[in-house]
């Protein structure tokens, strides 16, 4: 190698040959001793930056690879995205982050006006994880570039989408405040009840008790007053329909307020009529009639969506739906009929709610021609939809007192527990969901009632050490269940491991 570098001492090229060489061997340290030996024979420090910096991750000196690629940044700007996508691969190392982040600090304090700079710290937070720092610097360029509040959107998203609710609440805002007439404002008011909305769902806020009160839900109550402002504010938007269609789902499944839902719902049909979001609309007004009562408007819904879409899925939403208003007023025939064809793919959630609802009514009916179990188990089914719990616990008791062997005594205890869990009564839907698989234990349900109950403790109890016990028991004992991967998600959560 010393050799055939001696030959051409003074051309760069013999230098990254022998280098070539030594990386294909493995010999790294070497292979750095090289370049750097080509750098001074040839008197350009600048010389070899990328095959260094390279050479220093792959050999733990990852401060002085960072420095390395700040000279390749400072040489053009357009080397910033090369940079990021060569230190993706070192990130998960130990160490890389944190020797890699001061010598980025240091050239932003020496350089403040170098752009590049600052995007690579503010990138370098996000992936250590440090969103107040990235806010810092996200609201520096924003500054500096006169950016009318596109960077701080941007990074609102990130945050956001990575559970940091708190910062990306305050970047959202200071683009309200600091840029209100900017185009990036109305994209921060959409984001901002977006936020709040998945906050409230994440946290399990429930805004209505079971006897219809009010109660405090005051991430729910943020997202509805962003969007309500939105409305006001950006009437002309193309987010406006959109807005529209969220606050009234809003009003109809966490608040509960159908005249409300009814009136969004109605403008959405009325003004954006042929569109996905008035479709979307439609089926909710459905729901909202199947919610009163108006048992035969609702179908009379759903079956127009049925007809007029035919295929995709709100189509097979509607088609699933008209199925389940026949299983509620004991038509089983019919919903068996209309529910057949819908297991063609899977792979959805709505395809699998019809596969349940197709073993519902094969494994379950008798023991006689009225069908008395499975009509007491559609008569809870269509009261848990409409909020009726007393009715619905009062159907799912009597089932199971005057038919304790039947095939369906399991599904009924079951839902028992979640007509108490909606009830707002926690500790007794906790109760039943721990003995169902002691009373149930080769149901298949079981795996379904210990999730519940971890559920419950984490969400509403707030025993997040229960929690992860219950979520713990079911790895161990049912191993093959398909809620094995959201499982492991919520312990390793409730471990911190995310944060």
């Amino acid at each position: 190698w010393d050799e055939a570098i001696a030959l051409e001492p003074d051309k760069a090229t013999a230098y990254r040959v022998v280098y070539q060489t030594l990386v294909e061997v493995r010999l790294f340290e070497h292979a750095v001793e090289v370049l750097e030996k080509g750098r001074t024979a040839l008197n350009d420090p600048a010389l070899f930056r990328m095959d260094l910096a390279y050479l220093f991750n792959l050999t733990g000196r990852h401060a002085e690879a960072m420095t390395e690629y700040l000279g390749l940044i400072e040489e053009s700007d357009r080397q910033l995205s090369f940079v990021r996508s060569r230190l993706g691969r070192f990130l998960d190392q130990d160490g890389v982050l944190q020797t890699s982040l001061p010598v980025v600090e240091e050239a932003v304090r020496k350089t403040p006006l170098n752009r590049s700079f600052r995007d690579l710290l503010g990138w370098l937070y996000l992936e250590a994880d440090r969103y107040d720092d990235a806010l810092t610097t996200y609201r520096a360029i924003d500054r500096l570039e006169q950016e009318n509040g596109n960077v701080l959107f941007s990074f609102a998203q990130q945050a956001a989408d990575a559970g940091a609710f708190g910062v990306a609440s305050e970047a959202y805002r200071e683009v309200l405040k600091r840029h209100p007439d900017s185009p990036a404002a109305a994209d921060a008011q959409f984001g901002l009840g977006d936020m709040l909305q998945k906050q409230a769902e994440d946290l399990g806020e429930r805004a209505v008790d079971d006897a219809g009160s009010r109660r405090p839900a005051p991430h729910y109550d943020e997202a509805l007053a962003a969007y309500q402002h939105f409305l006001k504010t950006y009437p002309t938007h193309p987010y406006y329909p959109e807005v529209l269609g969220r606050l009234g789902r809003l009003q109809l499944d966490v608040f509960f307020d159908l005249p409300a839902a009814e009136q969004a719902y109605a403008e959405v049909t009325a003004i954006y009529a042929n569109t996905e979001v008035a479709d979307q609309a439609a089926f909710d007004i459905g729901r909202i009639a199947l919610m009163r009562g108006d048992l035969d408007q609702a179908r009379l819904v759903f079956a127009k969506l049925v007809e007029r879409l035919r295929i995709g899925e709100l189509a097979e939403l509607a088609r699933y739906e008209l199925a389940m208003l026949h299983f509620y007023q004991g038509e089983f025939e019919s919903a068996l009929t209309i529910s057949a064809p819908m297991n063609e793919n899977t792979s959805t959630d709505i395809a699998n709610d019809a596969i349940e609802l197709k073993v519902v009514l094969i494994e379950n009916k008798g023991p006689d021609s009225l069908n008395a179990p499975l009509r007491l188990y559609a008569r809870s089914a269509l009261a848990l939809r409409q909020r009726h719990f007393d009715v619905a616990l009062a159907a799912l008791d009597s089932l199971l007192q005057n038919f304790g062997s039947h095939p369906l005594a399991d599904e009924a205890r079951f839902g028992r527990a979640q007509a108490l869990r909606q009830a707002g009564r926690a500790n007794d839907a906790l109760a039943a969901l721990l003995e169902f698989p002691l009373i149930h234990p080769t149901s298949h349900l079981t795996d379904r009632s210990l999730f519940e109950a971890a559920d419950i403790y984490e969400l509403e109890l707030g025993q997040s050490d229960l929690a992860a016990a219950a979520y713990t028991r079911l790895l161990t004992d049912y191993p093959g269940s398909l809620l094995v991967p959201r499982a492991r998600e919520r312990i390793r959560f409730l471990r911190g491991d995310e944060l």
